[in-house]
């Protein structure tokens, strides 16, 4: 159980976690398509970020090296958004591999995490992943990145929680990157997630994948 003590800090199954929570080097791709606005289902207090009816979804992959929360994989999808005036992103569906990281994630900012079974793998220019839940394929997504960026990149950005009010600021710092146009998303059936992915347009707008990203977390607000 997660436990919130009085400086503020969490307690989780005997480990206590300070702000900003830190993660120290992870590798990371993620192919950005393009989907009807009216098609994503968010929170009442948040709306798409679109043009002419169309937003964006982005789907990830994420494998973490040094990280407060442990090591695990995860794959996202998630939506840029607003909420009045402020823009951010939506995470809508975050399965991980660890239980530890799934309780942290929704006690300290109300991510939608869920453990699943995942099979990840980086290559400099390429990266796949499998991801099963309950013994159902749920999506297999193959990211192709070639052509490298000659400096890194730092940069903020506020991911809303589950419920649209909770929002946590995030402060990454990305080196090694690439971007591309290569993708195949295949998504599996008999599963939430597999039905998102479905209304998304089969070839993305955009892929990128980053050798060494870190990231700091504060708390939710």
């Amino acid at each position: 159980m997660a436990t919130r003590l009085e400086d503020g800090s969490w307690e989780i199954r005997g480990e206590r976690l300070t702000f900003p929570v830190r993660i120290g080097d992870a590798a990371a791709a993620c192919a950005v398509y393009p989907v009807r606005a009216s098609r994503v289902a968010l929170p009442p207090a948040l709306r798409p970020v679109a043009v002419a009816g169309w937003t964006v979804a982005v789907v990830g992959l994420v494998r973490y090296r040094v990280n407060d929360l442990g090591t695990y994989d995860e794959l996202a999808l998630a939506y840029p958004v607003r909420r009045g005036p402020d823009a951010g992103i939506h995470i809508s569906e975050l399965p991980v591999t660890e239980e530890f990281t799934r309780e942290a994630g929704a006690a300290l900012w109300g991510l939608p995490k869920w453990v699943g079974e995942a099979s990840l793998e980086f290559t400099p220019t390429r990266a796949t992943g499998v991801l099963a839940h309950a013994g159902r394929h749920v999506l297999t997504l193959a990211v192709s990145a070639a052509l490298p960026l000659p400096f890194p990149l730092r940069g903020s950005v506020t991911a809303f929680g589950d419920d649209g009010r909770l929002a946590s600021p995030v402060h990454a710092r990305l080196r090694g990157i690439r971007i591309g146009r290569g993708a195949a998303l295949v998504p599996g059936h008999g599963h939430p997630m597999a039905d998102e992915l479905r209304a998304l347009s089969r070839r993305p707008l955009l892929t990128a994948s980053v050798a060494h990203l870190a990231f700091d977390m504060d708390a939710a607000t």
